[in-house]
């Protein structure tokens, strides 16, 4: 809801503030005082482009700033525009234009000349019938199929899509499988080649060390082992004077116990190494093949055996692919038949409902002086396929209208005036009423109506505001004397400039207005008392 707005040097307005109520406001005042230019300061906050000529006189900054409530929270929308360049501000912080731009867009739900436009646009009329027949939970049902459709078909293609490739893909996964299978490793190979060739490569020096030692250690006569055999006694005879030896007597025994285990275990590998040429260059060159893979895929053993696996899979998914694409289809043969259900209920429900919205319209146009108009839904059933499926339905739907006896309905945008627009608008938002908390301006809605229509559009107005903020732009007593809050716009001549003032008027002032637009010039006594009488009728 809009409740504050501020405008400073924009036209003929200097500075103008206004406290807007909740429900029902009225500006009136003579031609050309400014009463639809404070409307169009909002749309500042909408339209990055300002001509310079909207900025007053010599003056050098134009700003709009408006405070608008939504729910328990405040926002603070404020533009600053001069000769070079604009500033925006949300809640006192600089933003760029298009965040401006969006929050307004929240905030703003604005119905005035702007709604011409969406009343024009027939990809609209199909949200008000929709808002007719209450299709919430239809729309809901519809919106899954659609999507879901929409996932089946993307699968669908991704499948084709591979399918042409399949065999050039086939060749190349084939080809890396093989040459990983090649290997014929398993996980660990690796580490076993790399000590193998570590054997083979070194089995010269590994026999002459390992002789060497079991030699040193047990086999000479002044081995390691003869030698402590030979001071074992030595040893504990000097442990029984110096206990302090205790601890290295035994380490030395130990030692002594452990050296036939040294040398059997030396002996084993010498029996071990059984060197081979032929061995030694096939370790050689299955380890070069590994590490040229490794390198190539840039993975280790372990994760080439798993890419090894991965492409199995692939291969025969691409091998089972026609297989895939048909079990895929038939699943969006299900789901169309599933779309097309639904939109069948919803066109039923569209078309029902469609005739009782056209009378419905009719009926209320004629309370407008439109007694000949003639107001037409019109559905154009569409057999689902790719190409139309929405998530809101195959059909199209338009409004055809008419204000004219004997011409046939044509499509909005091509037959209605603006004047007829905002009409049918004011029918269709009274009739639907599907925005709570939303903000309505209305400019020129009661141009070419007078008298009882007045009045209705009056009614109609009050009707809307009682769950809906509604700012409307009026020169008929019929239309401001429903007002909850009435601003007189007027103007006045300083040092050759124009400068326009915004009030809110007191019920004594009211009166006044409203007789002024009743007679145009003198209000007397008379004309006072039937103004008043209108306000209170209408209060």
């Amino acid at each position: 809801m809009l409740d504050y707005l501020k405008v400073e040097n924009f036209a003929v307005v200097e500075k103008v503030e206004i406290r807007f109520s909740p429900h029902l406001n009225i500006l009136t005042g003579e031609t050309g005082t400014g009463k639809s230019i404070l409307i169009g300061a909002v749309n500042h906050f909408l339209k990055k482009k300002v001509p310079e000529s909207a900025i007053r006189g010599e003056e050098n900054k134009l700003v709009v700033e408006a405070m608008f409530t939504e729910g328990d929270e405040e926002f603070i929308l404020r533009r600053e525009i001069n000769k070079k360049r604009s500033f925006c501000y949300v809640n006192g912080s600089l933003v760029p234009f298009i965040q401006l731009k969006e929050k307004a867009e929240n905030l703003l739900n604005i119905y005035g000349q702007n709604e011409h436009v969406f009343l024009l646009n027939p990809a609209n009329h199909r949200i008000y019938l929709d808002e007719f027949c209450q299709n919430h939970v239809l729309l809901n049902r519809l919106a899954e199929s659609y999507e879901h459709l929409k996932m089946l078909i993307h699968q669908l293609e991704e499948l084709k899509r591979k399918g042409n490739k399949a065999k050039e893909t086939l060749d190349f996964i084939e080809f890396q499988i093989s040459e990983i299978e090649n290997l014929k490793m398993n996980s660990g190979d690796d580490e076993v080649l790399e000590q193998r060739l570590m054997i083979l490569s070194s089995a010269e020096e590994i026999l002459s060390k390992a002789h060497r030692l079991v030699s040193d250690l047990s086999q000479k006569d002044d081995s390691v082992y003869n030698t402590i055999a030979e001071n074992l006694d030595s040893m504990e005879y000097l442990r029984k004077i110096y206990p302090e030896l205790d601890s290295l007597s035994d380490e030395m025994n130990h030692f002594y116990n452990l050296l036939p285990e040294i040398s059997a275990a030396l002996s084993n590998i010498i029996g071990s190494v059984d060197y081979s040429e032929d061995e030694l260059n096939e370790v050689e060159e299955k380890l070069m093949r590994l590490n040229r893979l490794k390198s190539k895929y840039k993975m280790n053993l372990d994760q080439l055996l798993q890419k090894r696996d991965e492409l199995k899979k692939e291969r025969d998914l691409l091998r089972n692919m026609d297989f895939s694409i048909r079990e895929k289809q038939e699943e969006i043969d299900n789901g169309f038949l599933e779309y097309k259900k639904i939109n069948v209920e919803l066109r039923n429900q569209r078309k029902k409902k469609a005739r009782e919205l056209s009378r419905i319209v009719e009926k209320e146009l004629a309370k407008l002086e439109m007694t000949k108009a003639r107001f037409l839904v019109k559905i154009e059933e569409n057999e689902p396929d790719r190409e139309n499926i929405t998530d809101k339905g195959a059909d199209n739907i338009e409004f055809y209208f008419t204000s004219n006896p004997g011409y046939e309905p044509g499509r909005i945008r091509e037959v209605a005036s603006g004047g007829e627009l905002s009409r049918l608008m004011l029918v269709l938002k009274s009739i639907l009423r599907d925005d709570v908390d939303s903000t309505y301006i209305f400019d020129e809605i009661d141009t070419g109506i007078g008298g009882k229509t007045a009045e209705f559009v009056g009614e109609k107005l009050k009707r809307i505001s009682k769950s809906n903020q509604v700012i409307c732009i009026s020169h008929l007593p019929q239309i401001a004397s429903f007002a909850d809050c009435h601003f007189l716009v007027s103007k006045e001549f300083k040092k050759k400039q124009t400068f326009s003032y915004v009030k809110e008027l007191s019920d004594e002032e009211r009166v006044n207005e409203i007789g002024r637009l009743m007679v145009g010039s003198v209000v007397n006594g008379d004309v006072l008392k039937a103004a008043k009488s209108l306000v209170e009728k209408n209060r």
